[in-house]
């Protein structure tokens, strides 16, 4: 006969599992997202931990303390090679690999979550590059109208002939210049 489901451990894994839902919930911008995944993969190291330390006293040194416990690559290995005893009984082997499985897919979660981090990470740079990108663009734009108002001030303190040869010239000059900056711009 199966053991009763302990009620007490169900009830706390139910909490855990609404918390970690509102935590989700809760992310709204992508800095939210990033600290969330970077918290993330400390919590699938958790779970890793925790399954290989309830399997080791479960399942291979029952009520064994923690304080005993081999170390993790032990305890995968005891889980992946069942005893001769285990191998009579198939479905004990199983369900020693299907274990492992589990700890080995909460250690895959953990690299999944630092690779989203990582990407996110990558996002975060780029967007922070534009926006330099766009402020030095406005900075570059702004000090280019002052230049332009300064000469169009100089130009206005010429005589009329003057201006219109200062005009010409500067016009020449900034053809010039706006067809250099082109030829220098890589294209895409």
């Amino acid at each position: 006969m199966h053991d009763q489901w302990n009620p007490e451990l169900q009830a706390r894994l139910n909490q855990m599992a609404k918390e970690l839902l509102r935590i989700g919930g809760d992310c709204a911008t992508p800095q939210g997202l990033q600290h969330y995944l970077s918290e993330l993969s400390g919590l699938a190291s958790a779970i890793r931990y925790s399954v290989e330390h309830a399997a080791w006293r479960s399942l291979l040194a029952e009520g064994a303390p923690l304080d005993d416990k081999p170390s993790s690559r032990e305890v995968q290995e005891q889980l992946r090679r069942p005893s001769q005893a285990d191998l009579e009984h198939p479905g004990q082997g199983a369900h020693l690999a299907a274990v492992c499985n589990v700890i080995d897919g909460a250690e895959h979660l953990k690299e999944l979550v630092s690779s989203a981090w990582l990407a996110g990470l990558t996002e975060e740079t780029r967007r922070g590059v534009d926006d330099a990108r766009a402020q030095r663009s406005r900075a570059d734009k702004a000090t280019y109208d002052e230049i332009r108002a300064g000469i169009d001030r100089a130009l206005g303190s010429l005589p009329p002939d003057a201006q219109e040869a200062a005009r010409e010239a500067l016009g020449r000059e900034f053809a010039s210049i706006r067809q250099r900056a082109g030829a220098e711009t890589p294209q895409p």
